[in-house]
């Protein structure tokens, strides 16, 4: 770098002004919404994958109590303590929505496979139909099981 006559004057890489404090607990939040977004992101993959979405949800609730737990100590205002409790109820929400389908993993499978397969609509509702009777099965199974175990 060349100077001309007048002093070379260096700029600082780091900004001397500070940025402001955060409340409490918006830092969680912010790490919230990340791993919610991540989650719900992995959760859109096929179904032996979609089980990773559980680690970034069962995070993202973490960060959601931490959330809930910093905010109400600083006595923050309530919408924030209330949009943290949303949050919340809506990782609960995705995460049983991931986790169901191992519960009839074959049947869920299946489906999966049938309609990847599947090129027109006919097919796809026959797929749709072989799911709901499947299902429709399971559910009689354990119907019968609890008048057999019942008396």
């Amino acid at each position: 770098m060349q100077c001309l006559p007048v002093p070379c004057q260096e700029f600082p890489l780091v900004s001397p002004h500070k940025s402001p404090a955060l409340p409490p607990g918006v830092a969680h939040s912010r790490q919230f919404a990340v791993l919610m977004l991540i989650g719900l992101i992995a959760a859109g993959s096929p179904l032996p994958f979609s089980a990773v979405a559980v680690v970034p949800l069962a995070w993202a609730g973490v960060e959601s109590i931490l959330s809930i737990r910093a905010r109400s100590t600083a006595r923050a205002p309530t919408r924030g303590i209330v949009s943290s409790v949303v949050g919340l109820a809506l990782v609960c929400a995705l995460t049983l929505v991931v986790l169901l389908p191992y519960a009839v993993y074959d049947t869920s499978k299946s489906l999966q496979d049938c309609t990847l397969g599947a090129n027109t609509a006919i097919a796809t509702a026959d797929c749709n139909s072989r799911y709901n009777t499947s299902l429709d099965s399971i559910a009689g199974g354990f119907l019968n099981f609890e008048k057999r175990a019942g008396g």
